[in-house]
C-alpha cells in the first residue's frame, strides 16, 4: 500500500508571543528588541530570537539574511518612534530650560528601554564593518539635524546671536556622547558627575531665562 507523501511546505511560524498579533517581520523585529534589552547585542542570535518570537529560526534568516541586519531593523524601528517623540517634544510651547529637562527625562527612558546601549553598541561595531557604521551614521544624522534646528531656536528666545547653532550643535553632540559611552563602561556619578552636569545646565538656563525677561543685555551675543 503506497502512501501519500506530505506537500513541502516554506517555513511557517510557530505558536508563540510573537505568532498572530503582528505581522511576521514586525514580530521578529519586537522580540529581537526584547532579547537585546534583556541580554545586549553580543548574546543576541537567532535562534534566541526565534524562540522569543515564537517562529522557525529560517523566517530570521529569510527577512533578514543576517544578525547584523536584523539588530539594523530593530535600532531603526526604535530610533524613527524616539525622533518623533523628541520632536513633538521641541516642537511644543515650553521654555528652553522645560525642554532641556524633559530631553533628560526622555533619555532616562531610552537608558531603560535599552535604546542607548544599542547605539553604543552599534556605533562601536561600525568602526570595523563599514555597512553598519554607514547606518549608524544615517541615523546619528537624522538626530544632528533635529538638534541643530532646536537648538536654533533656543539660541534665539535666549537672544544669543554670535553663536552658530551648529557649532553649539557639535559641543552638545560631543558631550552627549561622551556621556552615553561613559555610562555605557559603568563610570560612576561620583568620578563623571554627568547627572549632576545636567541639573546644572538646566539651572543654568532657567537662570538665564530670568535675566532675559527682565531685561539684561544678551552679554553672551
Amino acid at each position: 500500500m503506497r502512501t501519500r507523501r506530505r506537500p513541502k511546505q516554506g517555513p511557517r511560524p510557530r505558536t508563540g508571543r510573537g505568532a498572530g498579533l503582528l505581522p511576521m517581520r514586525e514580530a521578529i523585529v519586537e522580540a529581537a528588541g526584547r532579547c537585546i534589552v534583556a541580554l545586549g547585542h553580543a548574546a543576541l542570535s537567532t535562534r534566541v530570537v526565534a524562540r522569543e518570537a515564537g517562529v522557525n529560526q529560517s523566517l530570521i534568516h529569510y527577512y533578514f539574511g543576517t544578525k547584523e541586519r536584523l539588530t539594523l531593523a530593530v535600532l531603526e524601528r526604535m530610533n524613527q518612534q524616539l525622533l518623533k517623540r523628541q520632536a513633538e517634544m521641541f516642537a511644543s510651547t515650553g521654555s528652553v530650560a522645560d525642554k532641556w529637562a524633559q530631553a533628560c527625562r526622555f533619555y532616562q527612558e531610552d537608558l531603560r528601554s535599552g535604546y542607548v546601549r544599542l547605539l553604543t553598541e552599534l556605533s562601536a561595531l561600525g568602526v570595523s564593518n563599514p555597512v553598519i557604521g554607514a547606518e549608524v551614521r544615517k541615523l546619528r544624522g537624522q538626530w544632528r539635524a533635529l538638534l541643530e534646528r532646536a537648538v536654533g531656536e533656543a539660541l534665539e528666545q535666549l537672544q544669543i546671536r554670535s553663536v552658530p547653532a551648529e557649532q553649539a550643535t557639535a559641543f552638545l553632540v560631543a558631550f552627549w556622547y561622551g556621556m552615553e559611552m561613559e555610562m555605557m563602561l559603568g563610570v560612576p556619578e561620583e568620578e563623571s558627575p554627568y547627572w549632576a552636569s545636567l541639573a546644572t545646565f538646566e539651572r543654568f538656563l532657567r537662570w538665564l531665562e530670568e535675566q532675559r525677561r527682565h531685561g539684561a543685555p544678551a552679554t553672551l551675543g
